[in-house]
């Protein structure tokens, strides 16, 4: 009888979810519209802030919150050496230089004391990630503060983490920007939103991912609508969220408390499972109270070949993957002269080949995450 499969990955739909998209497809408006406004309206319920503005993707809604900045051609924005490519490509489509910084070695997230050498050096701004949904330290917002140096949240992995602040949701930064990817905790297959309390970059946002029109289509088209005309205010982009994908977004956060619990349950399980294992870390070290529990990340023990563990985990089929390969050891970013900040990044190097990531989502059960346990424990085993 062949082995049941355990992905890496697998969204959690169910039935609100398709009858939502069902219920935006058979309305007759499908682009962005009013579930996309129902959702804004909704999320920043959840997240108790003021302002919260739909767009197509994470990225874009980086690009847009660092357009917002103004800064010149060749400003420099620092960011966690430790992320996804998008943190660096999305400033750099805005002209901007992005500095890779090195990580703490506890929950990866971007380390303070390479922050604070950066910003003597000289940047012109900030991209903290919050990893696997860990939320980034209070010095990092206190050390940019200090220096007058804007300070965005890069929350794909952090939709439902709290820190000093409450909700991790922009508050006090230059916007927070969350991810609705497929693998996300919130999923609308693909999507994403700025958080704010700033009216001014609401209202830019809102602009800018539709090209920087004065009024989207929603605005002109329907009934009642005064005038169809629309001005440009800026070179924005088409980053606009499409109703279909908003309404199965509002279905998810129906249900995001309960989905959250559910992945706090595995984190703990996954910790208990894997503590034996000798010379294995998980990612933080410990159970941190605020985080989202978006990914279950370990550290391998020294001189372990990851390719070989996750070959055999794959035999086993069991679906791993690796968060995260660090900006500066891209062929893109040496071929464009992007260096890292003063003190470059040893600790990221130290982890580079060393971290896994195993399994997570909603739709495991308990007995999976055993199964991968023993699993991993026989593949370091050899």
């Amino acid at each position: 009888m062949p082995t049941q499969e355990i992905r890496f990955s697998l969204p959690d739909i169910g039935d609100a979810e398709v009858s939502a998209a069902t219920r935006a497809l058979t309305s007759g408006w499908i682009t962005t519209g009013e579930e996309c406004n129902a959702l804004e309206r909704e999320l920043a319920e959840y997240l108790g802030v003021e302002h919260v503005v739909a767009v197509s993707s994470c990225t874009a809604a980086l690009e847009i919150a660092v357009a917002n900045l103004g800064l010149p051609c060749g400003a420099r924005i620092g960011m966690p050496t430790w992320t996804f490519v998008s943190t660096a490509i999305a400033p750099y489509h805005r002209g901007l230089w992005p500095v890779p910084l090195d990580i703490e070695p506890v929950s990866f997230n971007l380390c303070p004391t390479a922050l604070a050498a950066a910003l003597e050096d000289g940047l012109d701004a900030v991209i903290g990630v919050h990893f696997a949904g860990t939320p980034i330290a209070e010095e990092i917002h206190d050390l940019c503060r200090s220096a007058g140096v804007p300070l965005i949240e890069d929350a794909a992995h952090a939709l439902g983490a709290s820190d000093h602040r409450g909700a991790v949701a922009g508050q006090g930064t230059a916007g927070c920007c969350y991810s609705f990817y497929a693998t996300k905790n919130l999923t609308s297959a693909e999507g994403g939103a700025i958080a704010t309390d700033d009216p001014e970059l609401a209202a830019f946002a809102q602009s800018f991912r539709l090209h920087g029109l004065s009024r989207d289509a929603w605005a002109r088209y329907t009934p009642g609508a005064r005038t169809g005309s629309y001005d440009i205010l800026g070179d924005g982009l088409k980053a606009n969220l499409p109703d279909v994908l908003a309404a199965v977004a509002r279905a998810q956060l129906q249900r995001f408390p309960t989905l959250q619990q559910r992945r706090r349950e595995l984190a703990l399980r996954y910790r208990e499972v894997l503590a034996p294992i000798d010379g294995l870390r998980v990612v933080p070290e410990a159970p941190s109270p605020g985080s989202a529990d978006h990914l279950m990340v370990v550290v391998l023990p020294e001189g372990v070949d990851r390719s070989v563990v996750q070959k055999q985990l794959g035999e086993e089929s069991i679906g791993t993957s690796v968060h995260f390969q660090p900006l500066h050891t891209f062929q893109w970013f040496a071929d464009h002269g992007v260096v890292t900040g003063p003190g470059g990044t040893p600790v990221a190097d130290e982890h580079a080949e060393r971290v896994l990531s195993l399994p997570f989502h909603t739709r495991l059960d308990d007995d999976d995450v055993d199964r991968v346990g023993e699993a991993l424990r026989r593949a370091l085993d050899g």
